[in-house]
C-alpha cells in the first residue's frame, strides 16, 4: 500500500499547478451554477420546440459518437482513429447527453402543459454534462488502475494521451509525466470530484427553484 500512495502523491506533486487549475475551474463552474440569476435570460421556450432543437442534434451527436468509437475501418491513420475515438469517448458522448436530458425536459413540460424555462433547462443540461464527463473520467482513473497494478508502477502512454500531454504543457509539465497511466489517473479523479460537484450545483439549485416554497 505504501508504493501505491507514494506513487499517488508523487502524480500529484508533480501535476500541483494543472490540478489546482482543476478545482479553480470546477469551483468556478458550481459557484455559478449555484449564485447566477439573470432574470432576462430565463425565457420562455415553447415545448415543443425545445423538444426538436434538443432531440435532433442530439440524436446526430450520439450517432456519430457510437461510429467514430468503434473506430471503424476508414482508410485514415491509426493516430487520426485514435483522436476519432477519443473525442467520442470522452468528449462527445458526455455532449450528446445533455441533449437527450433537455429533450427529456421539453417532453415533461409538454404533458404538465407549462413552457419550458431557460434556466431550468440550462441547469438540467450542464448538470447531465457534469455527470457524463464525471462517467467518462471515471473510465480514466479504472483503466490506469487496471494498467499500473493499481498505481503500484509507472506505465508509459503513446499518443493515446496527446491531449492530456498538450494540456500539461499549459502548465509546464513535461511529456514525460503527463504520458503516463500512473499520473493520468490522480489527476482524473480530481476532474471526476470537480465534475461532480458542478453536477451537484445543478441540480441543487434546480430543486431550490422547483420548491415551492422559494422566495
Amino acid at each position: 500500500m505504501g508504493i501505491r500512495l507514494s506513487m499517488v502523491f508523487e502524480a500529484y506533486t508533480k501535476t500541483a499547478g494543472m490540478c489546482l487549475g482543476f478545482v479553480i475551474f470546477y469551483g468556478a463552474f458550481a459557484l455559478l451554477a449555484w449564485f447566477l440569476k439573470v432574470k432576462r435570460l430565463n425565457f420562455n421556450i415553447p415545448a415543443r420546440a425545445a423538444f426538436w432543437v434538443c432531440m435532433i442534434p442530439g440524436f446526430i451527436v450520439l450517432a456519430v459518437c457510437l461510429t467514430l468509437i468503434d473506430k471503424p475501418h476508414w482508410p485514415y491513420s491509426p493516430e487520426t482513429l485514435e483522436w476519432m475515438f477519443m473525442f467520442s469517448a470522452f468528449l462527445g458522448i458526455p455532449a450528446a447527453l445533455p441533449l437527450l436530458a433537455g429533450a427529456v425536459w421539453a417532453s415533461a413540460c409538454r404533458l404538465l402543459n407549462t413552457p419550458v424555462k431557460a434556466g431550468p433547462l440550462v441547469l438540467v443540461m450542464l448538470g447531465v454534462f457534469g455527470l457524463g464527463c464525471a462517467a467518462s473520467n471515471i473510465h480514466d482513473v479504472v483503466w490506469c488502475a487496471a494498467i499500473t497494478d493499481t498505481y503500484a508502477q509507472h506505465k508509459a502512454a503513446g499518443y493515446d494521451l496527446d491531449y492530456f500531454v498538450a494540456f500539461g504543457n499549459k502548465f509546464g509539465i513535461p511529456r514525460e509525466v503527463t504520458a503516463d497511466y500512473a499520473t493520468l489517473g490522480p489527476c482524473a479523479m480530481v476532474m471526476v470530484l470537480g465534475e461532480l460537484a458542478v453536477a451537484l450545483a445543478c441540480f441543487a439549485r434546480l430543486a431550490k427553484l422547483s420548491s415551492p416554497n422559494r422566495p
